[in-house]
This record gives structure tokens, C-alpha cells and sequence, in this order.
């Protein structure tokens, strides 16, 4: 799963994540709640994602991340982990992590 870079600032538009497995297959979200952290590769601070993250399409492993000004409001690298948390059993959470960077405002 890559991220596409954000810009300092700019809370729109909101990206659209498919949460694909290790072979590449999408990993079905139906039941799902997504939440998210981000750590900030310079200086390791550790934070919840504030914006709002949606399943849109669950068995496709869609969703949509709308960020909020505090997940964009610092340029760097950061590591993201999302976090699938499901109502049924056997699979109760998933998570991955994936690089993501937002790039400075001019």
C-alpha cells in the first residue's frame, strides 16, 4: 500500500488507501473500523490521525483518509499505521505500515 505525499497545510483533497495483503490482495474491511498513528521520522513523536478515516468500499479494502490540519500541519517523513478493528471474530484488528511524507507549502 503507498501513500501519495500531502502538502503542508492542505487538508484536501483526501486520499483514497486500498489496503492490499502481502500477496497484493485487497483485505476485506466489511465490519471494519479504520484508525490510524503517525510517527514523525526526524523526531519519533508518535500521534493518533485526527482526520477521518472511512471505509468506502469494504470488501475492496477502500478507504478514504480526510485529513485533518493536524495530520498535515508539519513537512517530513512519517511512518502510518492503520489499524482495522473488526466487530466479529476470528479477525478482531490488522494493521500495516507504510511511509508516507508531506512536502513543505511554498
Amino acid at each position: 500500500m503507498g501513500l501519495a505525499a500531502a502538502i503542508q497545510g492542505a487538508t484536501r483533497p483526501s486520499q483514497q488507501i486500498t489496503w492490499v495483503d502481502g500477496d497484493g490482495q485487497p483485505v476485506d474491511l466489511t465490519g471494519a473500523t479504520v484508525t490510524g498513528r503517525m510517527r514523525n521520522k526526524d523526531t519519533n513523536a508518535t500521534r493518533d490521525i485526527s482526520g477521518t478515516l472511512t471505509v468506502s468500499d469494504a470488501t475492496a479494502g477502500v478507504f478514504v483518509w480526510a485529513y485533518s490540519s493536524t495530520d498535515v500541519a508539519t513537512a517530513g517523513g512519517f511512518d502510518v499505521q492503520f489499524t482495522a478493528t473488526y466487530v466479529a471474530a476470528p479477525t478482531v484488528t490488522r494493521s500495516i505500515v507504510a511511509a508516507w511524507t508531506v512536502l513543505e507549502a511554498l
